[in-house]
Parts: structure tokens; C-alpha cells; sequence
């Protein structure tokens, strides 16, 4: 003998029901905290403690980053990925403008380079960028949503 397919029916619906709201109050739940401002120094602001990570796939000859025309970092043939530096930057609400030139030996295939930006108490961010022949002259623009 079968049960009567209304009652099943409904049974099934008051399971899922027992379910779904639990698991939809935890996924739409809303902080009722106010989101933490991003602390962004300004153009006469104080400079801000920083980590630049340069990784790469094939080893340049030479690689050069440049801001404002004063060199963060300069790495030279035997250098391995990743390649990091401290150091400390203002960084204006537009964002952090950087020069990247790298030189790979002829025969290179085209390659990527990534460049890290980490400044404390902002997120890192990231910015990729694919040679054309064995040179690569490029503006990076890292920028960080208040």
C-alpha cells in the first residue's frame, strides 16, 4: 500500500522549506558593520610601507621598475623568480603608476611578467604583462576601490 501523494508532497516541500531558510539567511546575511575606510594616503600624505613582487616565466637579462622616474627596483641576469623588494610609497587615491622595462635574450619566446603590489593595510594587487619579442616597455596602473 502507498501513501497518499498529497502528503508526500507536502512532506517534501516542509523539508526543503526547514532547509532553505536557515541556508538562505546565512548566505544574504547583510554585516550590519560599516565597511573599514581604505586608508589611502594622499599627494602630501605620508609614505606607506610596501611590498613589490615581480615574478616572471622566463629570467630577463635585465628588469627595471620605475615611479616617478625613481627606480624601486633593479634586478639583473641571475635574479630567480619571485623578486622582492620593501620599500615605501605615497599613493594618491588615483593610484601608483609604474615603468616596467625587461630585456630577455634573443630567441625568448613571448613571456609574462607579473608585477605585485602589496601595501600594508591594502590589498595586493596584481597586473600581468605579456612581451612582444624579447622587450617589454610598459605603464602599470595599480589602483585600489575605496
Amino acid at each position: 500500500m502507498r501513501g497518499s501523494p498529497p502528503v508526500q508532497l507536502a512532506l517534501l516541500l516542509a523539508g526543503f522549506l526547514l532547509v532553505a531558510v536557515p541556508l538562505m539567511q546565512l548566505t544574504n546575511a547583510r554585516s550590519l558593520d560599516a565597511p573599514a575606510p581604505v586608508p589611502v594616503a594622499t599627494e602630501a600624505g605620508a609614505a606607506v610601507p610596501c611590498t613589490l613582487r615581480v615574478r616572471f616565466a622566463h629570467q630577463p637579462l635585465v628588469l627595471s621598475i620605475k615611479n616617478e622616474g625613481k627606480d624601486l627596483l633593479t634586478a639583473v641576469k641571475g635574479w630567480t623568480s619571485p623578486v622582492e623588494s620593501s620599500l615605501e610609497l605615497v599613493i594618491p587615491k588615483e593610484g601608483v603608476e609604474f615603468q616596467v622595462s625587461a630585456k630577455w635574450p634573443e630567441g625568448t619566446p613571448e613571456t609574462a611578467l607579473t608585477v605585485d603590489l602589496e601595501p600594508d593595510a591594502l590589498d595586493s594587487v596584481s597586473q600581468t604583462r605579456w612581451s612582444t619579442g624579447s622587450e617589454m616597455q610598459e605603464t602599470v596602473l595599480f589602483q585600489w576601490k575605496p
